[in-house]
């Protein structure tokens, strides 16, 4: 292993978050992702800990918040440095353990938690199965876990053999990626081939996945929600600890996320199977230390899988938070420094989290009378009871191509409610405010 350099003052002046000196360090290997900078410095102090944040400033979205950072954090800038180097620029501050909450960070927090001798985060190995889901199916089809039949392809012309072996209808999907970009139902060849062309035109070197549909029942959730939930799970030395499982709402065509809320509305047999399959995932994969966020599918023949996310799920977080106050990116740390984790959250009411998102086509031309519609449909959203927070920047400034998945979310409601039944209430009225601006989505 590289010998670190001597290790310089943890806590310059105006700089780091967490706790003085003693204290254990955590090293967030930081990018867009679960948690934002107010996340994680709240749960250091959580923690006990100071976090250090290794930035790459190769990442658009980490040079735009750089001058943030700086000023609460310690950060340890490893730009531009080979494998070997950024791991004795991070040696140099001593981490305790190191995590991401960014998808885009998992494979160079392995790197780096591998050169120093950190175990407890996801191994190289464990890592690529996680973020690569060619490889995911593959290790669920090896442990004998049921789910559809798979595919890759990594040109258009290949998308027609994929299809002989799926068969229609199907899902592409790339082989890594996060936010649902590019995931999209097809119900004949000539449609695959379409779609396989727009995306290797955009990701020329990819592979796309192409699965078999796996046909959702809303009657597992009820019909005002979802077909599919998330199962969230704390990791530690390969023991599995049950955290929640959260309920979606409806999917927006193609396959993008609308938000999701605590607690889950499945009864509590299926709420059983649904925290069992996930932790046979955990087990197939390998997993041994962290957050893992499973996703599934809820069928006619109970839950099936759609994949496993080694880190916290985007957005969950909050909503924990604002439903029963435990705190998930802390808990993520605690992890990473080798601790377990033994709180489960405990839900009184509802709280969501609800995203506003484009209507599925071309974007609508800006426009004096759209801007005032806009800004009646802001004004409306915010009054409405339940609604505690609206972040609707996005929605005021340009138009947004829905093609981008998570990332063209026009804004988010934040809130609670007093139950499921209040809640379904908020969303149709949300979505009455929202239509003249938004269409049908």
């Amino acid at each position: 292993m590289t010998q670190p350099p001597a290790r310089p003052a943890p806590y310059p002046p105006g700089g780091a978050a967490g706790a003085p000196g003693g204290s254990p360090v955590v090293g967030v290997v930081y990018d867009v992702g679960a948690a934002g900078p107010a996340e994680v410095a709240t749960a250091a102090r959580a923690c006990g800990a100071g976090a250090v944040l290794v930035v790459d400033t190769a990442s658009d979205h980490v040079r735009q918040l750089l001058p943030v950072l700086a000023k609460r954090f310690t950060l340890c800038d490893v730009t531009g440095l080979d494998g070997a180097g950024a791991a004795a620029a991070v040696a140099a501050y001593a981490p305790a353990g190191l995590v991401t909450f960014s998808e885009n960070r998992m494979e160079a927090t392995s790197a780096l938690a591998a050169e120093l001798g950190l175990g407890h985060w996801h191994s190289p190995a464990v890592t690529r199965r996680l973020v690569d889901k060619l490889a995911q199916r593959r290790a669920f089809a090896a442990a004998g876990l049921d789910g559809p039949p798979f595919d890759a392809a990594d040109k258009a012309v290949g998308v027609a053999d994929a299809l002989d072996a799926v068969g229609l209808p199907a899902v592409l999907k790339p082989r890594r990626g996060t936010g649902s970009r590019f995931v999209t139902r097809v119900d004949s060849a000539a449609q695959a081939r379409a779609a396989a062309a727009e995306f290797f035109a955009a990701a020329p070197g990819a592979e796309l996945l192409v699965e078999g549909l796996l046909p959702g029942d809303s009657a597992g959730a009820g019909p005002e929600w979802g077909d599919y939930v998330s199962v969230e799970t704390a990791v530690h030395e390969g023991a599995c600890h049950r955290l929640c499982v959260t309920g979606k709402f409806p999917l927006v065509r193609p396959f993008r996320e609308r938000g999701s809320f605590v607690p889950h509305t499945l009864p509590p047999q299926l709420a059983e199977r649904a925290h069992e399959l996930a932790e046979a995932a955990v087990a197939a994969l390998g997993v041994r230390d962290g957050i893992v966020h499973t996703e599934l599918k809820l069928t006619a023949d109970g839950p099936r899988l759609i994949e496993v996310n080694g880190r916290l799920g985007g957005l969950v977080a909050d909503v924990v938070r604002r439903g029963s106050g435990v705190d998930l990116v802390a808990a993520a740390m605690r992890l990473a420094l080798g601790r377990p984790v033994r709180e489960t959250p405990r839900f009184d009411g509802v709280a969501y989290q609800y995203a506003l998102l484009p209507p599925a086509g071309p974007p609508a031309p800006p426009g004096e009378a759209a801007g005032r519609t806009t800004a009646a449909a802001l004004a409306g959203l915010r009054r409405l009871p339940g609604v505690d927070l609206a972040d609707l920047r996005a929605l005021e400034g340009p138009p947004a191509d829905w093609r981008g998945g998570a990332t063209a979310r026009l804004g988010h409601l934040h809130g609670r409610t007093r139950d499921h039944s209040d809640l379904a209430q908020l969303t149709h009225a949300i979505d009455d405010i929202c239509r003249p601006v938004l269409g049908d989505m």
